[in-house]
């Protein structure tokens, strides 16, 4: 083989290796965003089904009416700290989903209908809130996203999960001999 074949292969071996590179970099990059979005999913799962995030839910739909006047009306402090947490929880997940940080749909199937239950309580508080502050910027995430699941509806409440997926099935087992039947044939 003359010197000229050898340089022709190690160009093509370069390029192979350059294409292969890409490749592999493609699919970490795709690795890399499913972690994120599985992470920031266990997050917001653990945002939601926190003690102090569900008791707030409790406390704000409990309170609906006094909620909604809140900003002139005395209510108590405990009133006031789960209309915060609510508030600013929504806030962050509403502006994770517009960034794509998390998806929409998880979102809207995992709490839609408590987000949108709790914008519609807290509507009035919040502009209350925005024009006392003068910032129409005010939990604008939180009004976004409720606005969003609106607009969105593909999970509607009016069929709840346990019949719209009846059909659904596990995925196939595989064919992975368990470490429990491994040690029955020894």
């Amino acid at each position: 083989m003359d010197l000229e074949s050898l340089a022709n292969l190690a160009e093509i071996f370069g390029a192979m290796l350059v294409i292969g590179g890409m490749v592999l970099g493609v699919i970490e990059i795709r690795n890399y965003r499913t972690q994120r979005q599985e992470s920031a999913a266990m997050e917001i799962m653990r945002a939601f089904q926190s003690p102090e995030f569900t008791h707030a839910i409790q406390l704000v739909m409990e309170y609906e009416g006094d909620t909604r006047d809140c900003c002139d009306a005395e209510v108590s402090s405990e009133l006031l700290k789960a209309v915060m947490l609510i508030s600013t929880t929504l806030e962050s997940i509403g502006l994770m989903v517009y960034r794509r940080s998390v998806p929409f749909r998880l979102v809207q199937q995992l709490m839609g209908g408590t987000i949108q239950a709790c914008w519609s309580v807290l509507s009035s508080y919040v502009t209350g809130m925005r024009d006392k502050a003068g910032r129409a910027s005010l939990y604008e995430w939180f009004q976004w996203l409720a606005e969003r699941l609106d607009q969105y509806p593909e999970y509607l409440d009016a069929e709840g999960a346990y019949v719209k997926y009846q059909n659904w099935r596990p995925e196939r087992q595989r064919n992975i001999r368990s470490s429990s039947s491994s040690n029955h044939s020894t």
